[in-house]
């Protein structure tokens, strides 16, 4: 098996297009906690601890709500587009605005990457890597970002596991897990760092940046650094909530109905597949010019394979989507160029597949009913775009919108006199209509990538410009090239 080796370069992250074994499971329906009712007993002869038990089990029985947030990218003060652009991350909690501005003023850079992993009523939780170059080779720092929704305070490995040391031994006597990760310096002292050492982190990171971890929706994930002839680059070990689940807190294994969450390839995992928990790996056969050649699935140690012909360099990334009693993988391929598709396939029937032209976006797909995927489009520039999905009929995503947001920062300046509609907000109703002048800055916001795009004013106003696209898929401005029309326009070759 080939393993293969990802940079985190801030111009691939922007203009992306659109192999190990860990063991992974999703909650079975009705496991929910039951509360039994009494009508005999007076409420005054009832404890306050037993006021506190009840009310924690209520909390259970409900579950959490999924929330929303959002990565994009900014340029860098001085710097204009699409140079030195920095991840930023939204999330509209009131509760998370210091952790929020810390991220986005402090804690990343330009060569860093913000991978959003659980963000619900319970939990906020990403993993902040940024690559640092040393002469030739390059590294990675680390750090993890735990919070509290409720209360915006960080959580520590305490409010996560409850006997951290005998969860340590657990790990360490399995011969196969340890194995698994021999090629990090240090791995037994790094790991019982993790779970048992809550001071050793700060703000999520450890005193050399070469550990973290973070909450995802089907694991305490940890991150190590693993030595390799490129460099020291991050690892992804995932700590099962239901393989282990007699170490972990309640509030961590309460989770939303429908979910997602990312896997690892060559790591057995445990699935709700109908109603019941299969054992599942992913694996991919690459032939010897880096080409994939199939995708080799096991249900129960029952094998599928999926022959693949389409020319794909692997498998990039790679979620699971648990949506009632069914669950659906997305596999992201990568090809020439860095575009980039994914292949969807329905873990509840044998041999079903489908393969669509989008890829994950920049924010994680955390929540079935509603996440994001994206595409490069070269329209007025070429650009990432993504817009809002929901998981559909066999497990084929859905659009919620027509519109597409722009998510590469680009700085246009109008060569020419352009006519235009204001609207009323990002693609909001029509205001007014404007003549745009020579000399004007404008940034891309939206577009559908047909018939319009809109674009945002120093003042803070927003304009709608139209574009024609031609049948071979040229885009025109008032019959004009829009590098005609526009300074500052970049076409990926």
């Amino acid at each position: 098996m080939k393993k293969r080796l990802l940079y985190l370069i801030p111009v691939i992250f922007l203009l992306s297009g659109c192999g190990k074994s860990v063991s992974i499971s999703i909650n079975l329906p009705g496991s929910e906690s039951k509360i039994s009712e009494s009508s005999d007993t007076d409420e005054s002869e009832v404890t306050d601890a037993q006021k506190a038990t009840d009310a924690t089990k209520e909390s259970e029985k409900k579950g959490v709500d999924m929330l929303d947030a959002n990565v994009y990218y900014k340029p860098q003060d001085g710097y204009q587009p699409p140079e030195n652009v920095i991840p930023q991350i939204r999330a509209d909690n009131k509760k998370l605005e210091d952790t929020v501005k810390k991220i986005n003023s402090v804690w990343t850079s330009d060569y860093s990457k913000i991978q959003l992993t659980r963000y619900d009523s319970n939990i906020f939780s990403l993993l902040i890597d940024t690559v640092t170059v040393d002469n030739s080779a390059s590294s990675e720092e680390l750090r993890g970002v735990n919070i509290s929704s409720r209360t915006g305070k960080e959580l520590k490995i305490t409010a996560v596991l409850k006997d951290a040391n005998t969860l340590y031994e657990k790990l360490m006597s399995d011969h196969d897990f340890v194995d698994s990760y021999d090629d990090i310096d240090n791995f037994s002292e790094k790991l019982k760092s993790v779970l048992t050492e809550p001071d050793a982190f700060t703000d999520g990171e450890n005193k050399n940046s070469d550990v973290a971890w973070s909450l995802s929706n089907g694991a305490l994930m940890i991150y190590m650094l693993e030595n390799t002839k490129y460099g020291k680059q991050s690892v992804s070990i995932p700590i099962d909530y239901i393989k282990y689940k007699e170490f972990f807190k309640p509030d961590i294994l309460t989770l939303p109905d429908d979910y997602a969450f990312k896997i690892i390839l060559d790591r057995e995992m445990s699935v709700n597949i109908d109603g019941t928990e299969r054992i599942v790996e992913v694996d991919e056969e690459i032939d010897e010019y880096g080409v994939l050649q199939e995708v080799e699935l096991k249900i129960d140690g029952v094998k599928r394979e999926y022959k693949d012909d389409s020319y794909s360099y692997g498998i990039t990334d790679a979620y699971i989507f648990k949506k009632g009693n069914f669950a659906y993988l997305y596999l992201e391929l990568t090809y020439d160029n860095d575009y980039r598709s994914i292949k969807v396939i329905d873990l509840n029937k044998n041999g079903e597949q489908s393969d669509i032209s989008e890829c994950f976006a920049d924010t994680a797909p955390l929540n079935p009913n509603k996440f994001y995927l994206g595409e490069r489009v070269a329209t007025i520039s070429t650009v990432n775009v993504e817009r809002k999905y929901t998981l559909g009929e066999e497990g084929s995503p859905k659009a919620l919108e027509n519109y597409y947001t722009i998510v590469t920062p680009v700085s246009l300046v109008a060569k020419m006199e352009l006519s235009g509609e204001r609207l009323k907000g990002i693609n909001g109703s029509y205001d007014s209509s404007i003549n745009i002048p020579v000399g004007i800055l404008l940034t891309p916001v939206g577009s559908d990538n047909e018939n319009f795009t809109d674009y945002s004013t120093s003042s803070g106003d927003i304009i709608r410009i139209p574009m024609q696209k031609s049948s071979d898929g040229e885009i025109t401005i008032n019959g004009r090239d829009v590098r005609d029309v526009f300074d500052g326009t970049f076409f990926a070759g």
